[in-house]
């Protein structure tokens, strides 16, 4: 069976976090089996700095794929707005098969999710500190979900001291182990930005289907 092959372009190197929610994603629709999902991350580290048009076509040109994931965070400005941004560049570049990922405010928005998961990524899953998430409708309004996240880690790895200090230094990779811990991002569907997501990356994904029958 051929592969769909998709290509992540995030703004950070710790956005490669979002390959798992694609991952999941594409795998819930009809016709599109986990085995037969190639996904590769353009390491934005590794373009050169140029406008967004340009860095999706370094994209294409490193990283050959079917489907390219544009990914741009929200941070302070109207989703529509980074929607218009990826529409423009992806118009000068000539990428017609292209999905915006627009989480609001940040990609760790949409990790706070399980508690379960962050206990596992700080390696305490059994631990009992409290740990309390945002009500789901709530999560497109936190001010600083990456700090958030990162707090909760704290919380749930129950370390002090110098043991607490050496696990603050990893918390960038246990951001992503929240994500690999995650088994269901489906509540997420009910927030405007990953609706809009998951409805883009259906329609491009029916097409593939059509044309890889």
């Amino acid at each position: 069976m051929t592969p769909l092959r998709y290509t992540l372009l995030a703004d950070g190197p710790s956005d490669r976090c979002l390959l798992r929610i694609i991952d999941w994603l594409l795998a819930s629709f009809p016709g599109v089996s986990p085995r037969v999902i190639a996904a590769q991350f353009a390491d934005p580290r590794q373009l050169r700095n140029q406008p967004m048009a340009e860095k999706m076509q370094q994209a294409i040109h490193y990283y050959p794929c079917d489907v390219l994931f544009v990914h741009r965070d929200a941070e302070r400005e109207p989703m529509q707005n980074r929607l218009k941004e990826i529409s423009l560049a992806a118009e000068q570049a000539q990428i017609r098969d292209h999905v915006p990922v627009i989480p609001v405010r940040m990609t760790e928005a949409w990790l706070l999710l399980e508690v379960d998961a962050i206990r596992r990524a700080a390696d305490n899953p059994n631990g009992n500190a409290p740990i309390t998430l945002p009500r789901l409708h709530d999560l497109e309004s936190e001010p600083d979900p990456k700090q958030l996240l990162f707090s909760l880690l704290l919380i749930a790895s129950e370390k002090t001291g110098r043991r607490l200090d050496r696990f603050r230094r990893n918390l960038a990779w246990r951001r992503a182990r929240v994500a690999d811990f995650t088994g269901d991002f489906s509540a997420l569907l009910q927030l405007r930005a990953f609706a809009h997501f998951a409805a883009e990356t259906k329609r491009v994904v029916e097409a593939w289907c059509e044309s890889h029958p």
